[in-house]
């Protein structure tokens, strides 16, 4: 398999080991590899990872995505996968999807590019443009992760315990994703912690200076009538 990244943001790359631990520790028997991120994208960009078919056999690659902006629309949100020879779209997310799941088939020495768009569209033969949706100018943060398997082409489910096998292998996966929702759940939570707590920084702020103010106020009406009552009483 071939991996191509851009950097990670500062913001996002606390995350990255903790993920990464976790898909490791999730890997069915016989998958080829395992991966999770959380990625922060600025407005009007994109980051893109260039996935092998592992193998001449060919495989399947599984995945996952969650956007963590819960306070920002998705609207400029996209994740599509690419096939890096022919340029068609294999898979593109629902619009306004916050979350979803994907399977794709690849053939023998197939590569394909999982994309995740801020602000991007990509068109048919793999023609990318700004897109026409509104957009704040706001970055995004979303967390994935992908997996894949390779195909054993000389075995066939043919028995009872075969097919157990592959139920057990299934429901490893699904367990695999509902752990990496659960991370990316946490980092949701973390965001919104930082919120909750500037903002509650930024109101003790306000109540201190309102009570120098309040207090201020208070000695000047004091001084004031007390240079009054005195000039009353020498007249």
């Amino acid at each position: 398999m071939t991996l191509i990244r851009k950097p990670l943001s500062r913001r996002s790359a606390a995350f990255l080991a903790f993920l990464t631990i976790i898909s490791l520790a999730t890997i069915p028997f016989g998958q080829f590899v395992d991966a999770a991120y959380v990625v922060t994208l600025e407005a009007y960009t994109e980051e893109c990872f260039v996935i092998g078919s592992p193998g001449a056999a060919g495989g399947t690659l599984y995945g996952n995505f969650d956007y963590l902006n819960d306070e920002l629309s998705s609207e400029p949100i996209s994740v599509v996968i690419i096939d890096t020879k022919e340029e068609h779209v294999l898979f593109r997310s629902r619009r306004r999807a916050k979350e979803g799941v994907f399977r794709i088939g690849l053939k023998p020495e197939q590569k394909v590019n999982l994309c995740l768009q801020n602000g991007i569209v990509t068109a048919g033969r793999g023609r990318k443009s700004v897109s026409s949706r509104d957009h704040d100018g706001e970055g995004r943060t979303l967390g994935f992760q992908y997996s894949v398997e390779k195909k054993d082409e000389n075995k066939a489910i043919h028995s009872q315990n075969d097919r157990n096998m592959k139920a057990v292998t299934d429901l490893t996966r699904a367990l695999g994703n509902l752990v990496h929702h659960h991370t990316y759940m946490r980092v949701r939570e973390g965001k919104h912690r930082e919120v909750i707590e500037s903002t509650f920084g930024q109101l003790m702020w306000w109540v201190i200076l309102e009570g120098v103010l309040v207090v201020g106020i208070a000695g000047a009406q004091i001084l004031y009538f007390r240079n009054f009552l005195e000039r009353r009483r020498y007249m």
